[in-house]
């Protein structure tokens, strides 16, 4: 009889195509669920961060306004003591973000400022180029400074709220500057400014009548996509800073503006509207609103075209809105949906206007 084989046990077999495809799939299932999860993460830890800055930043205001009775000047401006012809050279002044220095323990970047010259002076250099890092928020696009060029400035994430009237370049004169016959000939007519931060002008508490708690003191203003780091005017500031503006290409072309603010923002223009990367903002601002005659009297509120200009508006790379730091020294996220009236109400200190906590 014959004996039959020796059995080895079942015999083993691998897996078909299907089999790995749908072992694949569910991985693959699997890991576009949890993407989200880590990107949002990852975001929430970005505006956690952002927010302890701008707290550290409204910690340090209100530090300063313990020691000398009232927040820092929002900036230097040209005096027309300094500066009779108002030609310009005085612009370069310095803004709040150096006075709050000592505050912020930033004493060695605050002892490298030499404030008897301008912020744009190259015995600032070593100033200009301090890199704070409570002044950069993580979701912010990196700005790096080129290697030993003189008149750049470092990288800053946030702004002071200078509130909605254009108070950094134009000025209120009708006659030539300075005009005695208009507002503030002493500063070359330049307009105080209707926020808590604004030329050679500081406000006290007492001065923050719409209330504390109403009233953005810094913002989040985050750099564009595009944006390039070319020169002393492109990004202005970290500890120093002035408050010109250029009306130079960033974007390409010599036909190209780039007019903006720089250290502060406004609360007239829309939260995170786009950058006027073609000029057609500001074409229309200069030869609409201004009828081809230059810049209207405080154009920022008298010309709606205003609305959208990004350069001058408070922007955020945290989506759907940004983080403000208010006078009450708290920070609170605006939406992007904000209605404009209560917007621009919160940028304003002595306004007189009504603001429902659930408008904004």
């Amino acid at each position: 009889m014959t004996t039959p084989p020796c059995q080895t046990g079942s015999q083993r077999r691998g897996f078909t195509l299907i089999e790995l495809l749908v072992v694949i799939a569910i991985i693959a299932v699997l890991i576009a669920l949890l993407l989200p999860a880590v990107q949002s993460a990852r975001e929430a830890a970005r505006r956690a961060q952002c927010v302890n800055n701008l707290k550290q930043i409204a910690l340090a205001s209100h530090n300063y306004e313990s020691a000398q009775g009232c927040f820092p000047m929002g900036n230097r401006y040209m005096s027309t003591k300094d500066d009779p012809a108002c030609s310009g050279s005085a612009w370069n002044g310095w803004s709040a973000f150096a006075y709050i220095m000592p505050f912020l323990e930033g004493g060695s970047q605050f002892s490298a400022i030499n404030f008897s010259g301008s912020s744009s002076s190259i015995r600032n250099t070593t100033a200009m180029r301090a890199k704070i890092s409570g002044f950069l928020c993580p979701s912010d696009l990196d700005s790096p400074l080129p290697p030993d060029t003189f008149g750049y400035a470092s990288q800053c994430s946030y702004a002071m709220s200078r509130g909605t009237q254009e108070n950094v370049y134009t000025n209120w004169a009708v006659a030539s500057l300075p005009d005695p016959a208009a507002e503030n000939p002493q500063n070359c007519n330049a307009a105080l400014g209707n926020g808590m931060f604004g030329a050679d002008n500081v406000v006290k508490v007492s001065g923050v009548t719409d209330g504390t708690s109403n009233t953005t003191l810094f913002g989040e203003a985050s750099r564009a996509d595009g944006d390039v780091a070319s020169g002393y005017h492109v990004w202005g500031h970290v500890s120093v800073t002035n408050f010109t503006s250029n009306y130079g290409s960033k974007w390409g072309s010599a036909s190209t503006p780039d007019y903006r603010p720089r250290g502060g923002k406004f609360t007239y223009p829309r939260l995170n509207s786009p950058w006027d990367k073609t000029g057609a903002v500001i074409a229309s601002i200069w030869g609409v609103c201004g009828s081809g005659a230059g810049i209207p009297t405080d154009w920022l509120q008298n010309c709606p075209q205003s609305l959208t200009l990004g350069q001058w508006a408070f922007t955020s790379k945290h989506p759907g809105g940004a983080n403000f730091a208010f006078a009450d020294g708290s920070v609170k996220f605006l939406k992007n949906s904000v209605g404009d009236a209560p917007y621009q109400a919160l940028g304003t200190r002595a306004g007189g206007e009504v603001i429902s906590s659930d408008s904004y």
